[in-house]
């Protein structure tokens, strides 16, 4: 991470000028923070050591469907359960939160604990959440449409023609899902593990929020799924296994696209390494 006067960080980032009127006085450094793929973040300090995160809507967020309107509201509605960060100013350029104090679990974490983690955020009142439902086949068709020809090539295309669709599966309600539930998103806190990096959080069939975790931990998905349904006392497992075994190769698939969206935004071979590896799981 690299730590500079906010002068330096906002000619670097111009977004951050929009603070100017939240802050009485400028902040006392703004540091750049690694770890998100999809858009550099600040964490900004003031001179009276408040701590917060800058996450900046840039047109990056816009081609991965990002909303930082979306997050926020997501944020501001789920406060009172602690379990994110404190959503604390919204404008065009960008979302503020507070920064999150504790030890990352990004090589610390029991699959066990992200579940339980996983079920919190799963039985929050989705009455209170004022957003859309997330459509499956609309996200991934915007991947698409904005890929270029070169990367539209076989056997992408066929691979999401093929999936496009979601399931027709036995209805278990929608629930708050994160879409990105992993140790590098949890920190350890002294009042429990929370849960950050909410841009991708949308109401949603949870079973897809599920297989989204068991591969990202490369977990055993029939072990991962009857732990899940024995936390949450959930007795038609069947359901769920069949969920999460329809919706695997739509998650590999979605994922397979992000990364070819990816490589041809940033240049960076290692995203289309990630998109051939996943291309290839198609093929065993």
């Amino acid at each position: 991470m690299a730590r500079m006067s906010w002068d330096e960080a906002s000619q670097l980032d111009r977004s951050l000028l929009s603070l100017e009127h939240f802050f009485s006085a400028p902040p006392a450094y703004a540091q750049t923070l690694t770890g998100g793929l999809t858009n550099r973040c600040w964490k900004v300090v003031t001179n009276d050591s408040n701590a917060y995160v800058w996450r900046p809507a840039t047109q990056i967020t816009k081609a991965f469907s990002i909303s930082r309107f979306q997050e926020y509201q997501i944020l501001a509605a789920i406060e009172d359960s602690h379990i994110g960060p404190k959503a604390v100013y919204i404008n065009d350029q960008g979302l503020l939160v507070d920064w999150v104090e504790g030890d990352a679990l990004t090589n610390d974490l029991s699959f066990d604990a992200l579940l339980k983690t996983m079920i919190t955020i799963h039985r929050l009142d989705t009455q209170r959440i004022p957003v859309a439902p997330f459509n499956f086949t609309a996200r991934v068709d915007h991947y698409w449409m904005l890929l270029n020809d070169h990367n539209k090539c076989e056997p992408y295309q066929s691979i999401y023609q093929h999936w496009r669709t979601a399931p027709a599966l036995a209805d278990v309600g929608h629930t708050l899902c994160h879409f990105d539930l992993a140790g590098y998103n949890m920190v350890k806190t002294t009042s429990g593990n929370k849960v950050i990096d909410w841009e991708y959080a949308v109401i949603a069939d949870p079973r897809l929020d599920l297989t989204l975790s068991i591969d990202v931990m490369d977990e055993k998905p029939l072990e991962a799924i009857y732990r899940y349904c024995q936390l949450r006392n959930i007795e038609g497992v069947d359901d769920w296994v069949e969920g999460v075994m329809a919706w695997k190769p739509r998650a590999t698939m979605m994922a397979m696209l992000w990364y070819l969206l990816a490589y041809q935004l940033w240049g960076d071979e290692q995203y289309l390494t990630q998109a051939q590896q996943l291309q290839k799981t198609f093929c065993s």
